[in-house]
């Protein structure tokens, strides 16, 4: 999804790799992955951001703590009501994690 392309112009994105094994191709996502062993390590380190880019009604049936909502399912751009979860991505040192599923 080319969204995730804006966030990591951003910040040092990684996104978690599929659980099923999969690879998508390269044109799916420009950012590096993660895989679920990496992710839990940086989670235990507390040496990462993770954002929730799933819809409103997904997030609020349930998300991981701490994780910062900004749903971007297919959106290039963001309203102004993201900025303040932006801002908080661009002034990070730390690695952002996205999720959707």
């Amino acid at each position: 999804m080319r969204t995730y392309v804006v966030i990591a112009a951003l910040a040092g994105l990684v996104t978690l790799a599929p659980a099923t094994g999969r690879s998508q191709s390269a044109d799916a996502i420009d950012a590096p992955r993660v895989s679920m062993e990496e992710f839990k390590k940086l989670l235990a380190a507390k040496n990462a951001v993770v954002v929730d880019t799933r819809n409103p009604d997904e997030f609020n049936a349930g998300h991981m703590a701490g994780a910062l909502f900004l749903p971007l399912e297919g959106r290039l751009t963001w309203p102004e009501d993201y900025e303040p979860v932006v801002k908080q991505l661009i002034a990070t040192k730390k690695p952002v994690v996205t999720y959707c599923a």
